[in-house]
């Protein structure tokens, strides 16, 4: 894929990235709350008007719900991919157990079958023996 055509989608990881690097950074009320990293080089805590009202900018804030939507969308995907595996695991386990309890009883009825069998012959044997 061309760099251009990655282009928006390196923009917005680079964006979410900066915004999950700073914990204040998402909540728009941090900077009066005097959270660390939220207030500008004044000290910390200090608040920043300028930084308060881009943060409760309603484009903002819609920019920020549609990554975190995103984001929740990704890890709903990644979820049921995870629930998927385990559950195919699950039914490969029950699967094999199955197989293997069917090869014993296999392997039992074969061997009750064998053993009749011998018995069988041993008596015809000894009833022909008896005969003569």
């Amino acid at each position: 894929m061309s760099q251009a055509g990655n282009e928006p989608w390196a923009a917005w990881a680079e964006s979410m990235q900066k915004m999950m690097s700073n914990p204040a950074a998402l909540n728009p009320f941090a900077g009066m709350m005097g959270m660390p990293g939220a207030g500008s080089a004044g000290g910390a805590g200090a608040f920043d008007p300028q930084q308060f009202m881009k943060a409760i900018n309603p484009v903002e804030i819609d920019r920020r719900i549609q990554d975190l939507r995103a984001v929740e969308a990704w890890m709903k995907l990644s979820l049921t991919g995870l629930e998927m595996s385990i559950k195919t695991m699950e039914m490969q386990r029950d699967a094999y157990a199955s197989f293997n309890k069917m090869s014993e009883s296999a392997t039992q009825s074969m061997k009750e079958g064998a053993e009749s069998v011998e018995r069988t012959v041993k008596r015809a044997a000894r009833s022909s023996a008896r005969r003569r």
